[in-house]
């Protein structure tokens, strides 16, 4: 995707936030638009920290498609080195410019599939609301697990996972969210994956919103992700 077209389209959904904005994320103003969303954002990020700090560390993580940073800075404040790579420069100069603070952390503008890493480099590879914006999940992959060391995992977060019976509903909602904004391309940018496209990789689900508990826990009222978390062991 042209970063220039998701920066417009973050733009117009209200997604660029001020800076002190950022500086507190996941934590966001009760009467926030997306409030509920970023309650739900940071259970997921607390499931994330408390299962990455029962590893022996520090860890040495990538996340992918990192935007303005937020989720990187609080990774790196458990006291993991943390490398966030996007290729929204927008955001990113925003993610150097507020958490520059930390020795553990940098940020990285980068193609994942050219990008100038050593083999083997990283323990935890962060995807978190990003899988989307890739056409064939499997060969990400595969390319991610060349930079992960013996015993290393990738985790897939935050992110729409279908049945394959909800794909076309899914796509066509899309199209029509997109079309109300003004930006019909957006359909051949954003990609609807399959759980059972990764089911070859072998992925162990640590949280399933599926589960009747969390389902009527969302029912009354109780925010948390809507998607699952997967974690794909190379």
């Amino acid at each position: 995707m042209q970063p220039e077209l998701y920066l417009r389209l973050r733009e117009k959904e209200g997604r660029l936030y001020a800076d002190d904005i950022v500086a507190s994320l996941p934590r966001i103003p009760a009467g926030h638009p997306f409030a509920a969303e970023w309650r739900a954002r940071a259970k997921s990020a607390s499931r994330l920290t408390r299962y990455l700090s029962a590893r022996p560390g520090p860890l040495c993580i990538l996340e992918l498609g990192c935007g303005n940073g937020w989720l990187s800075n609080l990774l790196s404040k458990a006291g993991h080195t943390v490398l966030g790579i996007d290729q929204n420069r927008h955001e990113l100069k925003q993610a150097a410019r507020v958490f520059c603070g930390s020795s553990h952390l940098s940020f990285f503008e980068a193609d994942i599939f050219s990008a100038p890493f050593i083999s083997a480099r990283f323990d935890v590879i962060i995807l978190a609301s990003v899988l989307q914006y890739f056409e064939d999940a499997s060969s990400l992959i595969s390319v991610l697990s060349n930079y992960l060391r013996p015993a290393g995992e990738i985790h897939i977060l935050d992110t729409p996972l279908y049945l394959d019976n909800e794909l076309d509903a899914a796509i066509f909602r899309s199209e029509q969210y997109y079309s109300s904004l003004g930006f019909p391309e957006m359909k051949n940018h954003y990609f609807h994956h399959c759980v059972s496209e990764l089911h070859a990789l072998n992925p162990k689900i640590l949280y399933q919103p599926r589960s009747l508990t969390l389902r009527l826990k969302r029912l009354v009222g109780q925010d948390d992700s809507s998607f699952p978390w997967l974690m794909i062991k190379k």
